[in-house]
């Protein structure tokens, strides 16, 4: 096959292909092609250089980057890349340990434990130590330990410089955790990392097996790496510097998960000598759009310096609009939603980018009352329902007996009669012994449980080596619905009968049609590979697009996509940029790029829009502007003022708001602030059956207060307890 890479790329991307030997540094700006120029990359070195494509290492962020890298690439060289070393660096690491990882004490067939799984091994260890679990965030332990790990400190090395109670404290915590984790035969996310640096730095052998198989690394948004997975790119690069990292330090929006903008800030210093190729030719957006994106961009002092352009025309400006509160601005929104839907944009095409979770509320209850279907990316996955866990669970514990976390989570599901006081029984005795809880109740060693409860043990145990007879000979499929009937797990939903349990249902049918989807798309369709690779599953792989459906998400999950339309909402001081931003300047830097990430991800149309009042904690909050919104260029911004009868179009009426309102003032209003509905709690009370537009329907179940400002509890029906101010709640007494 015939491929003329000096024609279909521009000579920038040119330059970054031809590049092959030595570091290189490719600053790829917003929608400059940074994907065509890498997969044509890898061609060019098979197709120019004969270069075996085995030996190419390439390394993405996402299970869907990796796999569109793949498609092209064979599409390009016409040829089957289905074992190539490209992936994410998480299934890139798993792939080496799996290979190589008895070096440092790790099994074969580890098992992969997720940001729950990790959260529920934490509670285990909190209770060990006499501790409440209730009473601590163990989702905050684990982020801490997270980004302990992510420094490349293990737990003695932490437990060393632990200096204060609470470090100590979470140094005991670190430490059991990882030793619960080795017990169990598991890692978690960062172990994957972790342990691949762990074990390139102990093995010299190891170590020169990879670097000489890898004779070229070629590493995808890098801006988001973290320290331990630049440790690892420098371990592979110790016999050669042919290494090409591709990334924007102005889309570096992930530091909360410790990534690094320095990594790619100080790249040249790491790899003298480095080539340096800059992509500024945008294809994504629109003249406008662009330049208002660049304008903000260009505020921040931590950054490569570029200058993004495109042969695109003006289009329109971005519209920046001012409400008087989120609903006004939710309303708006739908609108214009309708209209560009009337007009044959898809739904799909389509997208409402906020900087927090909590903002997307109201835009699902207008676009609900104007029947326009959406759905809220970054929601509850489906491989994160109930049910799909627990069938995975059941597949976690017949591969890997030692799995603790996953025995608790099924041994009494559907129900046998073991119940909380049994499982804390097999617990103490797990512990004191040094086994797995399964190990305690298949060892035929007495057990202090009820007679009932013992039977039931004895059937589970004989369950699960069942199915471990088999688990190698039969597919992953036939095993998941076998599961479901000989557990009498599917009986439990049908005997429950609701709407509820129906979808439960249809979500396990959908669990069943992945796994032969795996069987067919996959040339090892093992047990643990398919739950490896649900594992690993980032929410955008999850994520599929439709065309029937508007994108609701936060920016940070909007990374990497794009929509013929955004709203970027909630542009507030305290919201976006969050409040603790303004304390360090390089918080508030990021929070900048992500606005930027958030306008660069419209093709045609950006909408930016902010109010003057927002719903808060129960309560209305006078709200500032953000002062991102400021560093627009003018002649690309179109502004409007919603709160006003004369709707000004001037950016200098944005301009002159005050900068800033204390974060924490706020005041409640009566519904007469905002222009009709209830005038007061009067006619509510406790017990009552009411109805709520967008929660259904519910009762009342406390009141305190009095009048527009009185906080009325509703227990909704499919939504839970809610907590209302009267004068804003919408409520109609259900007759």
């Amino acid at each position: 096959m015939s491929i003329d890479f000096k024609a279909d790329l521009n000579p920038q991307q040119f330059d970054g292909v031809q590049a092959t030997e030595g570091p290189v540094l490719v600053l790829a700006g917003a929608g400059s092609g940074k994907t065509r120029m890498l997969t044509y990359k890898i061609a060019y070195l098979v197709h120019e250089f004969g270069v075996d494509p085995f030996t190419i290492l390439a390394v993405t962020f996402t299970n869907k980057a990796a796999n569109e890298m793949r498609e092209r690439v064979e599409f390009l060289l016409g040829c089957d890349l289905s074992r190539a070393w490209m992936g994410t660096f998480h299934s890139i690491c798993g792939r080496m340990l799996r290979r190589d990882g008895d070096v440092i004490g790790l099994k074969q067939d580890y098992i992969i434990y997720d940001a729950d799984d990790s959260v529920n091994l934490i509670k285990e260890v909190v209770l060990e130590f006499g501790l409440d679990p209730k009473q601590i965030d163990c989702r905050k332990l684990a982020s801490a330990i997270s980004k302990i790990k992510c420094k490349l400190r293990t737990p003695n090395d932490f437990e060393a410089s632990a200096s204060t109670p609470a470090e100590k404290t979470l140094a005991k915590i670190y430490f059991r955790y990882d030793e619960l984790l080795r017990k169990a035969n598991a890692v978690d996310f960062d172990d994957m990392i972790v342990l691949a640096v762990r074990m390139l730095m102990r093995d010299e052998d190891v170590r020169l097996k990879y670097c000489e198989h890898f004779q070229y690394i070629l590493v995808d948004e890098f801006q988001d790496t973290n320290e331990s997975q630049f440790a690892l790119l420098r371990q592979l690069t110790q016999a050669h510097h042919n290494i090409t990292v591709v990334g924007d330090d102005d889309q570096s929006i992930y530091s909360w998960r410790g990534a690094q903008v320095r990594n790619i800030l100080e790249f040249p210093h790491h790899y003298p000598g480095c080539k340096i190729i800059k992509l500024e030719k945008n294809y994504r957006s629109t003249g406008h759009i662009l330049e208002a994106a660049s304008g903000v961009i260009a505020q921040n002092t931590m950054r490569h310096e570029k200058q993004l352009f495109t042969d695109a025309p003006l289009g329109k400006k971005v519209f920046l609009a001012r409400f008087s509160d989120d609903y006004a601005e939710a309303e708006f929104a739908v609108a214009q939603i309708r209209k560009f839907m009337d007009s044959g944009i898809a739904a799909g095409d389509m997208a409402v980018l906020y900087r927090i979770n909590a903002l997307s509320r109201v835009f699902e209850q207008k676009l609900m009352e104007n029947d326009i279907p959406y759905i809220v990316v970054g929601g509850l996955g489906f491989y994160e329902r109930a049910e799909i866990k627990d069938i995975l669970a059941y597949l976690r514990i017949i591969m890997n007996p030692a799995d603790d976390v996953a025995f608790r989570r099924i041994v009494n599901k559907p129900r046998r009669g073991i119940g909380a006081s049994s499982v804390a029984k097999i617990a103490e005795i797990a512990s004191d012994s040094d086994m797995s809880f399964f190990e305690i109740v298949a060892s035929g060693l007495p057990l202090p449980l009820v007679k009932r409860s013992l039977d039931a043990v004895r059937k589970f145990v004989e369950l699960i080596q069942t199915y471990s007879e088999i688990i190698d000979i039969k597919p992953t499929s036939e095993i998941i619905e076998d599961i479901m009937d000989r557990t009498k797990y599917l009986q439990m939903l049908v005997e429950e009968g609701d709407l509820k349990a129906q979808t439960r249902i249809e979500n396990l049918g959908q669990l069943v049609s992945a796994a032969q989807d795996f069987e067919n798309d996959n040339p090892d369709p093992t047990v643990y590979n398919f739950l490896s690779s649900v594992t690993l599953m980032t929410g955008v792989d999850r994520w599929k697009k439709s065309d029937e459906t508007v994108n609701l998400m936060t920016v940070h999950a909007a990374k990497g996509l794009e929509f013929k339309v955004i709203f970027a909402v909630g542009l507030e001081l305290g919201i976006f940029p969050l409040a603790r931003a303004l304390i360090e300047n390089s918080e508030l830097e990021e929070e900048r790029r992500l606005f930027y990430v958030a306008l660069t991800r419209s093709q045609k149309h950006a909408f930016v829009t902010y109010a003057l009042q927002r719903g808060r904690f129960g309560s209305v909050e006078e709200m500032a502007q953000s002062p991102f919104l400021r560093e627009l260029p003018q002649k690309s911004v179109e502004f409007m003022d919603f709160t006003r009868a004369d709707s000004v179009s001037s950016l200098d009426s944005c301009r002159k708001i005050p900068e800033y309102i204390e974060r924490h003032r706020s005041r409640k209003y009566g519904w007469a602030a905002k222009g009709g509905g209830t005038k007061n709690s009067a006619k509510f009370a406790k017990g009552m059956k009411v109805i709520h537009p967008f929660f259904g329907d519910g009762h009342i179940i406390e009141i305190r207060g009095s009048g527009d400002s009185a906080i009325i509890t509703v227990n909704f029906r499919s939504s839970g307890k809610k907590k209302l101010v009267a004068g804003f709640a919408k409520l109609k007494v259900k007759s």
